[in-house]
């Protein structure tokens, strides 16, 4: 590569998660990267799906010694939205950081890797001093008197302070499963009945994604309704505090793949699902909620 065509490259910083959260020496990872480009060129690399990237196209020459990329992917994402994936196994811990990517006129940069020693604990080895006699002759009945006076009053004080916070908590979640009820209960009578309709791709796509955008938000009180399909992943992670379980990530992953595969089918021209898609499509994201709905609190009583 010349000098010029290294100085037209446009710098593009993309929004990263490292997949699995906790990655270890050795371990498979993926660095799933999202960005946005009108670039003519990437949208003709991805016109037909996928594509594998060479790791030739890195700026620098890879550190073998750090880490061994597996496999490089460039997916559509929606229109002008992108996804990168990096297939890695890290061989050192501590950050790692990945050269600059070159992609036709644009430069993906990325932020460091975090990799963690599964030996890394917390220690204490301090040892405690005997406590010297402190009670005198003839005060001992009347301090455990005190004691247990004291005890009996500060216990029923907690129990009646953790009493009212309960009912409150009862309540509040009572409230919210309610919520979370009729929600599902809707969005799986709207699936199940677009499934059965004989309308054109484009409009079973939107009337999908509608159905979809308004069950997120209501279930995990996030503007999906007015996030792009690029920011799903980003959004539940918000929403989430980061700390659902793999599987409930893994199932939100799933749905977001339909929000890319139906942004295709409505914007790409002539496009059309496969024949039963929109039956396996529906049937695939049912199966997702149920996940999705299985950390639901359930309280019984107070």
């Amino acid at each position: 590569m010349d000098e010029q065509n290294i100085h037209t490259h446009l710098p593009i910083q993309p929004q990263q998660i490292l997949l699995p959260k906790k990655v270890y020496i050795g371990d498979v990872a993926e660095l799933r990267c999202n960005f946005s480009s009108n670039s003519p060129a990437l949208k003709q690399m991805v016109s037909s799906g996928t594509q594998n990237i060479s790791t030739n196209l890195f700026v620098t020459p890879l550190d073998a010694k750090d880490f061994e990329i597996l496999e490089v992917k460039l997916s559509p994402a929606g229109i002008d939205f992108y996804q990168l994936s990096i297939i890695f196994k890290p061989w050192k811990i501590g950050s790692i950081n990945f050269p600059a990517l070159n992609l036709n006129e644009l430069q993906i940069q990325f932020e460091p890797v975090s990799i963690v020693s599964i030996t890394e604990q917390n220690n204490t080895s301090t040892l405690k001093d005997n406590l010297a006699p402190f009670l005198l002759p003839g005060t001992t009945y009347k301090l455990y008197g005190l004691l247990l006076i004291f005890l009996i009053i500060l216990i029923t004080g907690i129990r009646l302070f953790i009493k009212r916070d309960k009912i409150r908590f009862y309540i509040n979640n009572k409230r919210l499963l309610k919520k979370y009820k009729r929600n599902k209960k809707r969005t799986i009578r709207e699936l199940n009945k677009l499934s059965g309709e004989q309308i054109e791709d484009s409009l079973f796509s939107e009337k999908y994604q509608h159905i979809m955008r308004t069950y997120l938000e209501t279930r995990f009180a996030y503007p999906f309704t007015k996030a792009a399909t690029s920011e799903f992943i980003k959004g539940y992670f918000i929403a989430t505090n980061n700390l659902a379980s793999e599987e409930k990530q893994e199932a939100f992953e799933d749905i977001t793949s339909t929000f890319i595969r139906t942004d295709y089918i409505r914007y790409k021209s002539g496009s059309k699902l496969f024949a039963n898609e929109k039956d396996d499509l529906c049937k695939m994201v049912l199966n997702r909620i149920e996940i999705l709905e299985g950390d639901v609190i359930k309280v019984t009583s107070v």
